[in-house]
């Protein structure tokens, strides 16, 4: 188990980064990379990530592109970080999304496919979330087989941006396929999760509930505390709306989780969802109060805070209207489509794939047809 060694594999990079053996340091980091981000311990490399990169300029070195973009995602991921990973990721981006480009042109594989799909999803607030989209998706000929099951995951949720229901859950279930025929509990995980927000979106409750608990089995046996608590979040919001103590319970559960794994993003989700129930039970001041703390602690730059930080400001607005504070409730709608316009889809599109209500959709629309 390599969470066993995980002091001898702190203890071998440091002396890689300050030999410097650099070669070394960077397959050494590319070979943990599936350990360090499903468990949740990036953190603990990010600062010899930011060390490595700062010895080497602002390119890919030679024959090492996919270690070096490993390296940037390491670096600049970890909100643990702070100022010196946000630095590191924005200096080094561009230049390692071009070398992962060139590692995975579609017709042959590169040795770390995992990469591809965290680089999509670390790239989804930044300059070009499209072209991060396409780089997965178009792998679904690939050789490589975990590069495809990806891949159709990922299309998945194309489909669900044009509204086409079916076509998304074919491609969901094709990833649950490829990813289970591997025997990866951890992509079985991520597709079992789309598929029951699917199940959600037709209305069937029972099977999103049940798709997610078995989800949930996977990633706990996994000891990935991260993935665990964004799908007690979304069990949460399954079941809102008809059991309001047992949505408690999940967001109470996934936010223990996510401080344990010293989540910023995933606590903040966490926060919303108390937010969506103090709200719902006409506590303002505790919603308006969870929801700011969620606001403060979301990584921007982080595909899984889409939803929550568009929820949250959609939640601070609808605090706003309930107290006719009007002008306060449009500013934080059109904040929300913002948000939802930075992944490169029209906002009606996103927000509606994030299964929001067609009534939250109608306030935050309508707050920026006002602005016009």
């Amino acid at each position: 188990m390599v969470a066993a060694e995980h002091g001898d594999l702190l203890a071998a990079l440091r002396w890689a980064v300050e030999e410097p053996a650099m070669e070394t340091a960077f397959e050494l980091l590319a070979a943990a990379f599936n350990y360090l981000w499903i468990r949740g311990a990036s953190a603990s490399v990010a600062p010899l990530a930011i060390a490595l990169l700062a010895s080497v300029g602002e390119a890919a070195p030679d024959g090492l592109g996919e270690e070096y973009a490993t390296c940037v995602l390491l670096a600049g991921a970890a909100s643990a970080t702070g100022e010196a990973g946000r630095q590191a990721w924005q200096r080094h981006r561009a230049a390692a999304g071009k070398a992962l480009a060139a590692a995975w042109p579609g017709d042959r594989s590169g040795r770390y496919p995992v990469v591809l799909l965290l680089w999509m999803m670390r790239n989804a607030g930044g300059p070009d979330p499209q072209g991060a989209f396409a780089l997965v998706s178009s792998q679904r000929d690939c050789p490589e087989p975990w590069a495809r099951a990806a891949a159709h995951y990922v299309s998945g949720f194309g489909h669900l941006g044009r509204r086409d229901p079916d076509a998304a859950e074919d491609a969901f279930g094709q990833a649950l396929e490829g990813f289970r025929t591997l025997g990866d509990r951890w992509g079985m995980a991520l597709a079992l999760d789309t598929l029951a927000g699917t199940a959600g979106a037709r209305g069937d409750r029972t099977r999103e509930v049940a798709l997610t608990d078995e989800a949930l089995v996977l990633t706990e046996r996994l000891g990935a505390l991260e993935d665990s608590a964004d799908l007690l979040v979304n069990r949460g919001d399954h079941l809102a709306g008809a059991d309001a103590a047992g949505a408690r319970t999940a967001y109470a559960n996934a936010a223990a989780l996510a401080r344990r794994a010293g989540s910023s993003t995933y606590l903040a989700a966490a926060l919303r969802g108390l937010g969506d129930i103090a709200l719902e039970e006409g506590d303002l001041a505790a919603a308006e109060r969870l929801y700011s703390e969620a606001l403060e602690r979301i990584d921007p730059h982080w595909i899984k805070s889409l939803g929550p930080r568009v929820r949250t400001l959609i939640g601070l607005g609808r605090v706003a209207a309930a107290r006719s504070h009007h002008t306060e409730a449009r500013k934080h709608y059109r904040q929300a489509a913002e948000v939802a316009d930075t992944v490169g889809a029209r906002a009606p599109e996103v927000l509606r794939m994030l299964g929001l209500s067609e009534k939250a959709v109608e306030s935050v629309l309508e707050a920026v047809a006002a602005d016009r």
